[in-house]
């Protein structure tokens, strides 16, 4: 039996060190590949929290993050009357709600009380598996303090531990207690793979603290830059932006801590060394309506005096010199007639928007697999053979898969519709070894019911950014949900790079192409930037992320415009 509440949490931290021991490599296998920029982040919050703490401010020790359920919702006056709801919120920690340390459990309650939808996750390691549990949380006032009173636990997930597990080299993360690495790998498991948020519509909170009077948000940001470019605004993703709102709305008071990195600073201990502070705020970029991360002055350390002079000295600047956010401003609550006049509402754009060189548009994102694009969804009707049997779509193929059982899978191939085959899946046993073979098997499926007419079709669906996350069921995470959505994108691109090469004229084939982050997609390096690109392929091109792939990205399958020069006369970079 797995423990339904395991030992109480540590006095110091919520995540004890204790329970990471030899666990740490085992539930990295659970991610398969860890991504290391997101453990690097560890070290900047550390250090934040590690000037809080000498400040005399306790940090939470336990995690908060915020799901959008329906970042999918397309219409402007559903999003904005229906917000509230669209956002659910996980506190995870290793012991029970009545265990964790008075000082988490006041933070906790004070922060759940201004939310929408609180659940304590809390999880549990054996040698053979991580368990979690849900306990719902309801917030209430006694004696003048917030208070929570947890619900009835319920049993969320058992998940098996690999037998193999992934090497890790904890000693490139100075500062960071073992035990802050193992919550966060249980975290980020939880949420991208049992969860099943959609990419991009969860993040969680950096760092939480409690100033002796009110909750406290730090969100820690690192850059690398040259000293000419340290002043340059940073975007923040719609995610970021309305769970900082909520936050701020619930009576947190809101900072940004920017550390600086010089270009040769690459190791994370370099980088506490060789790095500046600066603080920052929220702003809105005029005309657009794009968050964007406003970058102050220099601070000497992360504190919280530190951040706060910031924004009196940013918010004490005429309007030219230094924005205020709109997000942001008055933390105290005091808002007055004569603030709003004297403080600046928006940042002042760097260039006015007729000076400001065009730019492409995000891609659109193609949220319902519906109509001209139904042959998306699991259940479209395509002959899929599998395990010498042939099967009427992906989803009943995936599903026989999932079982050993002959008699269901044999059900599974006379199948034509989803619920009835789903019913036959939830009757049988499931293989032993799916957790293993799921990605595989999703792979496999995909690959056969993609060919030929349907291939084309598939790559066609380029510069959609697919986006339908719903999971109808939890027997086919692997071919919906996040997972389902990166293995048919993959899928997409391979399809797209092979129609390009074989064309031998698109852009995949251009000297100024760029592997992007996005499958599918190359970025345009033009040297003359993206007025030459858009004069190249027009519409084609499209906005990417900011981070990995930044830029302008145009699909691998675009015919090459005035500006294409094959690669054969000057070679393309492939970074």
């Amino acid at each position: 039996m797995f423990p339904l509440v395991p030992p109480p949490c540590s006095a110091h931290h919520g995540r004890s060190a204790r329970h990471h021991g030899g666990m740490l490599e085992r539930v990295a296998a659970l991610l398969a590949h860890p991504r290391r920029d997101h453990l690097d982040a560890l070290v900047t919050e550390a250090a934040v929290k590690a000037a809080l703490r000498t400040e005399g401010h306790p940090v939470a020790g336990f995690g908060l993050w915020a799901l959008r359920r329906r970042a999918r919702r397309q219409d402007p006056l559903e999003r904005l009357l229906r917000q509230p709801r669209d956002w659910t919120w996980l506190a995870f920690a290793p012991c029970s709600p009545h265990d964790l340390p008075a000082g988490d459990a006041s933070l906790l309650a004070r922060v759940a009380g201004g939310l929408h939808g609180v659940t304590f996750l809390q999880w549990a390691l054996t040698p053979a598996a991580l368990t979690f549990t849900a306990w719902p949380l309801r917030v209430t006032t006694l004696r003048g303090e917030a208070t929570f009173i947890p619900g009835s636990p319920r049993l969320e997930r058992v998940v098996p531990l690999p037998d193999k597990p992934t090497r890790m080299d904890v000693t490139r993360w100075p500062g960071v207690p073992p035990g802050d690495l193992l919550g966060v790998l249980v975290e980020s498991y939880y949420v991208e793979h049992l969860a099943v948020a959609e990419p991009g519509a969860f993040t969680n909170v950096d760092v939480l603290a409690f100033d002796g009077t009110r909750p406290v948000v730090v969100e820690v940001k690192r850059r690398t830059r040259e000293e000419a470019a340290q002043d340059r605004t940073l975007a923040l993703t719609t995610t970021q932006a309305g769970t900082l709102h909520h936050l701020q709305k619930a009576g947190c008071e809101v900072h940004f801590a920017l550390l600086v990195v010089p270009p040769g600073a690459r190791a994370p201990e370099d980088w506490l060394t060789e790095g500046r502070w600066r603080a920052g705020a929220a702003t809105l970029r005029p005309g657009w309506g794009e968050a964007l991360l406003d970058v102050w002055g220099e601070v000497p350390a992360p504190t919280l005096d530190a951040l706060r002079a910031a924004r009196q000295e940013a918010a004490g600047r005429p309007a030219s010199d230094a924005p205020a956010s709109t997000a942001h401003r008055q933390e105290d609550g005091r808002s007055t007639r004569k603030a709003r006049r004297e403080v600046p509402r928006l940042s002042p754009p760097r260039a006015t928007l007729s000076e400001a060189p065009p730019s492409p548009p995000p891609p659109r994102r193609l949220t319902s697999f519906s109509r001209e694009y139904a042959f998306l969804s699991v259940w479209a009707p395509v002959t899929v053979r599998l395990g010498g049997r042939t099967y009427g779509s992906v989803g009943t193929a995936f599903l026989a898969a999932r079982t050993l059982d002959e008699g269901a899978r044999a059900q599974l191939a006379e199948m034509e519709h989803g619920p009835d085959a789903l019913r036959v899946a939830r009757r049988a046993s499931i293989r032993p070894d799916w957790d293993r073979l799921r990605p595989t098997v999703a792979r496999e499926v995909l690959r056969v019911a993609y060919r030929n007419e349907r291939a084309r079709q598939l790559v066609a669906t380029l510069p959609l950014l697919l986006a339908d996350g719903a999971v109808l069921d939890q027997a086919l995470v692997g071919v919906q949900g996040r997972a389902g959505l990166q293995a048919l994108e993959a899928l997409r691109g391979h399809l797209a790079e092979q129609e390009a090469h074989a064309t031998g004229d698109r852009c995949l084939s251009c000297a100024f192409a760029v592997r992007s982050a996005w499958p599918g997609f190359v970025r345009c390096a033009h040297p003359s930037g993206p007025p030459a690109t858009l004069g190249c392929v027009g519409k084609a091109a499209v906005q990417g992320p900011r981070g990995s792939g930044t830029g302008v990205l145009v699909p691998v399958t675009t015919p090459g415009g005035p500006a294409f020069r094959p690669v054969s006369e000057e070679p393309a970079r492939r970074s």
